[in-house]
C-alpha cells in the first residue's frame, strides 16, 4: 500500500513555476538577469578554446547532428546547431573557465542562460519569456538543491558530493518553463529530472578531472529532453519526487532540509543572492583575487619583487599545491595559491591562465610556492556564511624582497549580491570575451545593446545570433 505522504513540496513547486508571469517579477530581479546574460555570454566566448568546450562541440555535432527543425546559435563559432547541441556546447564552454555565477549550491547560470536562450531563440520566443524562464529555473534549482545539502560534518571529500549532481534541475526546471508545462505536467517533470540526476562523486576531484565542465552538456541535454517529454504528456507514475520516504531525498543520501522549498515561495526570490565572479576560479578564490588585485594596482609591484603572499583564512581544500604541477584545468581553478601566481605572471583573465602548458609552468610554481597561510575556514562553514548574506573575511599581506609589505583585509567579493556588478562591469567581461573569440565589434556592441532591453524585444532569436562568428 502507497504510504501517506505528510508534504506537498513537489505540488506547491509545480504550481509555483507553472502558473509564474513575468508580472509577478521586480524591476532588480529583470536587471540581474539582464546582467547574468551579458556575463555568461562573456565568460562563455572567453572559454570556447578550452579542451573541455572543443570536447563539447565534438560531442553535441556528433550526438545531434547538424540540421534539425529548431536550430540556435553556437557562440563563439560560425552558424547554429540543432537546438540541443546548441545547449550541450553552450552550457559547457560557460562552466569551462569557472567564471559565470555562484549560488551556494552551485553554477546553475551555466544551465539557464544557454537553455533558456537556446530554446527562446529556436522557437522565436520573446525576451519577457525568456527571462521568466531564467528565474523561474533558478527559484526551482535553488530550492530543491538547498533542501538536500547535507548536514554539517558530512565528509564530502570521502564520500563526495558533487554540483554535477542536482545542477539538471536549472535545466529541466527552466525549459518547462519555456515550454509552458502546467502543474501536472511539472510534477512529472520534477520525478523524470530527480530520476535522471548524476549520481554523487568524489572520483572528478579526486583526480581533478574536466570532466566536472563536460557535465553541463550531458546533464542539459537530459533536462531539455525530459522537460520535452513532461510537456508531450510521455512520463506517468513518478509524482512528488519531493515528498515521501522514496522520493529525493532518499535518492540524495537521506539529507533533508525543511524549510527551503516552501519558503515564502512567489514572495521571495532567491535568485536576488547569486553571485557574480569577477574571475575564473572557484568562488572562494574571488576575494583572495580581489585582494591581490587591490594591492598590485595601488603599489605596482610585479611577480618578481614578491617574497611572499600570506593569507588569513586558508579555506580548507583550496590550499593544493605541488612541484608536479596541476593534473588539469579544474585542479588549477580550484587552488588559491595557483590562481594568485597566474595572475600576477600572466594579467589578464581568460583561457592562457589554464592552458595546459601552464599547469606546470615553473616560473608559476614557482610564485604559487611562495603563498603562505595562516588558520582555517571549512568549506561547510563558509558556505553557511554565505547562505546567510555575509561572507568571510580575507586578509592578505603581500612581502617584497625588499622589505616593503602591504596589507589588505575584506569581506565581500566583487559580485556578492553586498558588492554587485554594475553594468561597466558586465560590459568589461562581456567585450573581453568576445574580443578573445573574435566576436566583430558591431555583433558585440549590437548584443550589449540589446541585453539591455531584452524585456522589449518581441524575438529573442536576434539578440543570440549576434554571439555567432
Amino acid at each position: 500500500m502507497k504510504e501517506p505522504i505528510a508534504t506537498a513540496y513537489t505540488k506547491n513547486l509545480s504550481r509555483f513555476i507553472a502558473n509564474l508571469k513575468y508580472e509577478d517579477l521586480a524591476p532588480e530581479l529583470v536587471d540581474k538577469v539582464k546582467k547574468l546574460t551579458m556575463h555568461v555570454a562573456g565568460v562563455t566566448l572567453a572559454g570556447r578554446p578550452l579542451p573541455t568546450a572543443v570536447a563539447a562541440r565534438a560531442a553535441a555535432r556528433s550526438t545531434v547532428g547538424t540540421e534539425a527543425p529548431e536550430m540556435a546559435t553556437l557562440w563563439g563559432d560560425k552558424g547554429k546547431l540543432p537546438m540541443n547541441g546548441a545547449i550541450m556546447a553552450n552550457s559547457t564552454a560557460a562552466d569551462t573557465l569557472d567564471w559565470e555565477d555562484c549560488s551556494f549550491t552551485g553554477h546553475p547560470s551555466a544551465h539557464l542562460i544557454p537553455v533558456s536562450m537556446a530554446m527562446s531563440e529556436a522557437k522565436h520566443l520573446c525576451g519577457k519569456d525568456y527571462i521568466t524562464a531564467v528565474i523561474g529555473g533558478f527559484e526551482v534549482y535553488q530550492r530543491v538543491a538547498c533542501y538536500i545539502q547535507p548536514s554539517k560534518g558530512f565528509d564530502d571529500a570521502l564520500y563526495g558530493w558533487g554540483l554535477g549532481s542536482w545542477q539538471i534541475w536549472a535545466g529541466a526546471a527552466c525549459a518547462g518553463k519555456i515550454l509552458q508545462c502546467d502543474e501536472e505536467q511539472f510534477n512529472l517533470l520534477m520525478g523524470a529530472t530527480g530520476c535522471s540526476t548524476p549520481v554523487v562523486n568524489a572520483i572528478l576531484a579526486h583526480q581533478g578531472s574536466d570532466f566536472y565542465h563536460l557535465q553541463y552538456a550531458i546533464t542539459s541535454l537530459t533536462g531539455v529532453m525530459v522537460a520535452g517529454m513532461a510537456k508531450r504528456n510521455e512520463l506517468d507514475n513518478i509524482y512528488d519526487i519531493l515528498d515521501g520516504q522514496y522520493g529525493y531525498t532518499m535518492m540524495m543520501r537521506g539529507f533533508a532540509n525543511p524549510g527551503w522549498i516552501d519558503r515564502n515561495v512567489g514572495t521571495e526570490y532567491l535568485f536576488g543572492d547569486l553571485l557574480l565572479k569577477h574571475w575564473p576560479s572557484n568562488m572562494w578564490i574571488q576575494l583572495p583575487l580581489d585582494c591581490l588585485d587591490e594591492l598590485k594596482t595601488a603599489h605596482g609591484f610585479t611577480a618578481e619583487d614578491i617574497e611572499e603572499i600570506h593569507m588569513t583564512p586558508k579555506f580548507l581544500e583550496r590550499d593544493k599545491f605541488s612541484w608536479d604541477g596541476y593534473n588539469s584545468c579544474r585542479d588549477a581553478q580550484f587552488s588559491i595559491p595557483y590562481c594568485l601566481a597566474a595572475y600576477m605572471l600572466l594579467g589578464k583573465p581568460g583561457p592562457e591562465w589554464y592552458a595546459a602548458h601552464r599547469l606546470t609552468d615553473k616560473n608559476v610554481l614557482a610564485l604559487a610556492s611562495r603563498v603562505r597561510f595562516d588558520g582555517e575556514l571549512a568549506l561547510q562553514d563558509a558556505f553557511e556564511m554565505f547562505k546567510e548574506g555575509t561572507f568571510p573575511t580575507v586578509t592578505m599581506r603581500v612581502t617584497l624582497k625588499d622589505g616593503q609589505s602591504f596589507e589588505i583585509s575584506k569581506q565581500f567579493p566583487k559580485g556578492h549580491p553586498q558588492c554587485p556588478f554594475d553594468w561597466e562591469d558586465v560590459e568589461r567581461t562581456f567585450r573581453s570575451g568576445a574580443e578573445m573569440a573574435g566576436l566583430p565589434q558591431e555583433k558585440a556592441e549590437r548584443f550589449i545593446a540589446l541585453c539591455k532591453v531584452i524585456d522589449e524585444l518581441d524575438d529573442v532569436a536576434p539578440l543570440a545570433e549576434c554571439l555567432s562568428l
